[in-house]
């Protein structure tokens, strides 16, 4: 029973996530209300496109 709770809870959070970078970070409907918002979530649609660059802390520099 908890598990189930815990799995539906999960499920929940990234579909409200996805809705988010829908809403906001595509130039939706409430980015005129949350720019700064919109704009984090308009990095995360560029990265889960593959389109955006890596943070620093993740490229190695050897």
């Amino acid at each position: 029973m908890t598990a189930i709770l815990v799995a539906m809870i999960v499920v929940l959070t990234i579909a409200a996530g996805i809705a988010g970078v829908v809403l906001l970070g595509m130039q939706g409907r409430g980015s005129q209300h949350v720019p700064k918002l919109t704009d984090q979530m308009a990095r995360v649609a560029r990265h889960l496109n593959g389109e955006g660059e890596p943070p620093r802390s993740l490229i190695r520099t050897h």
